[in-house]
């Protein structure tokens, strides 16, 4: 593959921009997790305090800062708090990381694996998705990676044994350290434990105990501790033990080892990346296959590192006992890395038959798939949601479409064009899902509107609560009131409601009908009732 340089780097900069900035702002932010960090962001920008964090007036201990100063930084630059401008770091940082697995690619097998790694990566479908949202697992991804990276680079695997400390990029170590020290103020010690044990259990398969010796213990330790404790240490020393026991341990140490929050069973993942992985996991079992036959093997350096960075992930977050499945984000370079392999040497050269049929049986299945579920989509629109069979028809027509595309490609042998047909349906299907379904279905993921409704019935100076499963973020972000008085009883609830002066709560219309229409209970007005997603809320007040 001649080309210069630059280009490729900028064809996947395009391709980026086209997929992750150019609808970055046609919708609101959404739950989860969304409405709450711009709000926490925007809070410690009004508050002029950017060590200790806040939501709704209190005390924020979930995630470290690192996130919500990019987002804080990110709309200051862009003139306020929107959609678009918490979104940015996640595009941004996700664009980043898709340069890195190139690079990474680059350098474990050449310009071609990169180059197509780093298309894979762009156009998985969690990947993607993750990158259009503000979301801290993309920042976290992007650090965990950049850091193997310069553990890659310092390890100089080219380089003969004897000729690797004459090499002046053995500094590298040291990036490999500071990244993991960003990474954990943008998650927690998560950041360092996942590119730690992939790095120490690469060395320990590759049984290099001078690396292991020699990957500048003293020093680096000193400059994570360094970076991380400049924010932990005044951060602790203003919130106190309670801020120290919820940061480190409720939200790490507990949330990994307990689980008292998305608790799932150990086997989660074996069905749940399957499907975030999408459409790339179709390759991913026959990229494993391939990378385990001898002549594979004989390139160990190549595709052990990717197959380790994916094992040892993917089994530290499935031995957690809390598992969402953006947990999963740090191993999508190192899946990409396998399939873009794979790709490679498939287009590079035949393979052998039985080599062939790892990716044509696949290859042949995705087809299918896509023809099948291209022309259902239409019928299926039609007879739950008729009135947008309009917007429905070009995803058929895409799918449909690109099905019969990559089966005359196949019957005419033209295996260089193939992946680049599956990464063009993709970025049309994304481009057209940010810039036209999301849209269409925002009025009934967002509760800006509802909010919007809520605040033309308060006046400034009037209280504003939430009851029960009600989150008050939404109406912290949307309405800037702080704070939103959280009410969790129904004793709370009624000492609220019989205030002298007019009050207002936000709650559900299952808990209004149980608590405030029975005789006895205090006496209000229902203002309105709008139903956003699952949740079917009303406004209440006192009077």
């Amino acid at each position: 593959m001649k080309t210069h340089k630059w280009v490729l780097p900028l064809l996947l900069l395009g391709l980026c921009f086209l997929i992750y900035f150019v609808n970055l702002g046609r919708w609101d932010l959404w739950d989860p997790d969304e409405p709450r960090y711009a709000q926490v962001s925007r809070e410690m920008v009004s508050r002029g305090d950017w060590i200790l964090m806040h939501l709704n007036g209190r005390t924020y201990g979930d995630k470290p800062p690192l996130f919500f100063w990019l987002i804080a930084l990110s709309s200051t630059l862009w003139g306020g708090f929107t959609s678009f401008s918490a979104r940015v770091p996640s595009a941004f940082l996700g664009t980043l990381t898709v340069l890195l697995t190139f690079y990474l690619g680059k350098r474990l097998d050449g310009l071609r694996t990169g180059f197509f790694s780093a298309l894979i990566l762009a156009t998985s479908s969690q990947y993607a998705y993750l990158s259009t949202r503000a979301n801290i697992d993309t920042t976290l991804t992007f650090f965990t990676t950049a850091s193997l990276f310069f553990f890659l680079d310092w390890y100089q695997w080219r380089m003969p044994e004897g000729e690797r400390q004459e090499d002046g990029r053995r500094l590298s170590i040291y990036g490999f350290y500071v990244c993991t020290a960003l990474a954990t103020l943008a998650k927690g010690p998560v950041g360092v434990l996942l590119p730690l044990l992939v790095c120490l259990v690469y060395l320990l398969v590759r049984r290099d105990w001078r690396a292991i010796r020699r990957m500048k213990w003293l020093p680096g330790v000193v400059l994570f501790l360094v970076i991380v404790l400049s924010w932990y240490v005044p951060a602790v020393l203003r919130g106190g033990r309670p801020y120290l026991m919820e940061t480190l341990f409720k939200h790490t140490v507990e949330a990994y080892a307990k689980g008292w929050t998305h608790v799932k069973p150990v086997y989660y993942y074996l069905y749940n990346f399957p499907v975030s992985f999408l459409p790339w996991m179709i390759f991913l079992p026959a990229a494993f296959a391939y990378c385990s036959f001898k002549d594979t093997l004989g390139k160990r350096r190549e595709v052990s590192f990717p197959i380790l960075w994916f094992a040892v992930i993917f089994l530290f977050f499935s031995l957690s006992k809390g598992k969402r499945s953006l947990y999963l984000l740090p191993l999508y370079p190192a899946a990409s890395l396998m399939v873009g392999k794979l790709w490679n040497d498939f287009v590079s050269a035949p393979m052998q038959s039985s080599k062939d049929k790892l990716i044509f049986v696949p290859l042949y299945g995705l087809m299918g798939s896509m023809l099948i579920i291209g022309l259902a989509i239409p019928w299926v629109v039609l007879k739950k949601f008729p009135s947008y069979l309009a917007y429905s028809l070009p995803v058929a027509l895409l799918m449909v479409g690109g099905s019969l595309t990559l089966f005359l490609l196949c019957r005419f042998k033209n295996r260089g064009a193939l992946l680049y047909v599956i990464i063009g349906m993709l970025a049309g299907g994304y481009f057209y899902a940010s810039g036209v379904l999301f849209p269409l279905i925002n009025p009934v993921r967002t509760e800006r509107f509802l909010a919007q409704k809520v605040g033309a019935h308060i006046l400034p100076g009037e209280k504003l609560s939430a009851y029960g499963k009600i989150d008050p973020v939404p109406y912290n972000f949307y309405l800037d009131i702080v704070p939103i008085m959280e009410l969790n009883t129904k004793e709370a609830l009624f000492d609220y409601l019989n205030s002298s002066e007019r009050v207002f709560c936000v709650l559900s219309y299952a808990d209004y009908s149980r608590l405030l229409i029975p005789e006895g209970s205090p006496k209000v007005q229902l203002l309105l009732r709008e139903k956003v997603g699952k949740n079917d809320a009303v406004l209440i007040s006192s009077r």
